[in-house]
């Protein structure tokens, strides 16, 4: 009977025991049971980097306390949208808007409670479009233009080979581009691409292409130089003079030389056949109008044809001249009365090579 008695009593004080603790945690505080919940840490060093053109990562430091981290986006200055909520200190966003600016930041929750946003990183997408390509030629030179690609860092500029190869020429953060040394009867292609340069890595976009043509003949002012001893009149190289009251702007105006190695040549290279011009005296105030001789050197050798006067009497005279095979083209001109400071000057309009 004692140890019964003994043992019943062990079972009440066990019962009483578990009966008090269950009223204990009853009625303690729901403040106090919360208090055992503590608030997640600003969550730190947010990077964000474009993997490629559409997609970007994110990684970020584990913040104390946090058990999950949620992701906020604002694009192109909207209102800020969850992304994702996620366990791991990272992310990946993909389908990204092409020419878009995207701002994100992210928090660290422990059920209820939530800590501090990240300081917000931002990244720009480059757009999908064509910059377009145009090119405005003029004699041997062809500027290239293209359109203003949002959020490109630069562009890149190709030439294609004559095996039709894309051959890089240069990279540019401007819209245009000069291209000289254009030959006649030459055929020219070019391509335009933008790119953007994001943690160091670089996104090509959609490019345009544009094909020049060259006339088989034409005028090639800008290989116009003075050979031996430069000239020192100005109007050597005019683009645009007056003959007879008739305006031209396709060749060039000098004064008569004193020796018979100073002149104009033209750099050839023996890649055309013939060479037609006009020449006249050139309209202006002068103290006399003195005719002068010609003399036209193809590769130090007096050509057929190219010897020949240009008199006052006359409103211009044509002259093709056969250049087949010529490199080092010269023009000469002396006036028939020798005077120290000639100030006539003489006219060579329409200047056209063929090949």
């Amino acid at each position: 009977k004692i140890a019964m008695k003994s043992i019943y009593k062990k079972k009440v004080h066990l019962l009483l025991l578990a009966v008090l603790c269950l009223t204990v945690l009853l009625f303690i505080p729901q403040k106090v049971q919360a208090a055992a919940v503590k608030k997640p840490s600003q969550v730190k060093n947010l990077t964000v980097k474009l993997t490629a053109k559409r997609a970007a990562k994110l990684t970020w430091k584990k913040a104390a306390h946090a058990k999950k981290y949620q992701v906020y986006c604002s694009v192109n200055g909207g209102k800020y949208k969850k992304l994702k909520t996620t366990k791991a200190a990272s992310v990946t966003h993909k389908k990204l808007k092409t020419g878009a600016v995207y701002v994100y930041k992210v928090r660290g929750i422990n059920q209820g409670k939530k800590g501090s946003y990240s300081s917000v990183q931002r990244i720009r997408t480059l757009a999908d479009t064509k910059p377009g390509l145009s090119a405005a030629v003029t004699g041997t030179t062809a500027v290239l233009e293209w359109n203003k690609v949002k959020n490109a860092t630069g562009y890149y500029l190709y030439k294609a080979g004559a095996n039709g190869k894309w051959n890089k020429i240069t990279a540019v953060k401007e819209r245009s581009y000069v291209v000289n040394g254009l030959e006649l009867g030459g055929v020219y292609s070019y391509k335009v691409v933008p790119y953007l340069s994001a943690n160091g890595k670089t996104f090509k976009g959609s490019s345009s292409v544009k094909k020049i043509t060259m006339p088989a003949s034409g005028w090639l002012l800008d290989y116009v130089q003075p050979y031996a001893k430069p000239l020192s009149y100005e109007s050597y190289n005019a683009r645009a003079f007056t003959m007879r009251g008739t305006s031209y702007t396709h060749g060039f105006a000098v004064r008569g030389t004193l020796r018979n190695d100073e002149g104009i040549y033209f750099n050839l290279g023996g890649k055309y056949a013939s060479l037609t011009f006009k020449t006249g005296m050139k309209d202006g105030k002068y103290t006399a109008r003195k005719p002068a001789k010609v003399t036209i050197k193809a590769d130090g050798k007096n050509i057929e044809n190219g010897i020949f006067e240009i008199k006052d009497d006359e409103a211009f005279s044509i002259h093709t001249i056969n250049v087949k095979g010529c490199k080092d083209l010269r023009i000469c001109i002396v006036p028939e009365d020798i005077i120290k400071l000639p100030d006539t000057e003489y006219g060579f309009a329409d200047v056209k090579l063929s090949k």
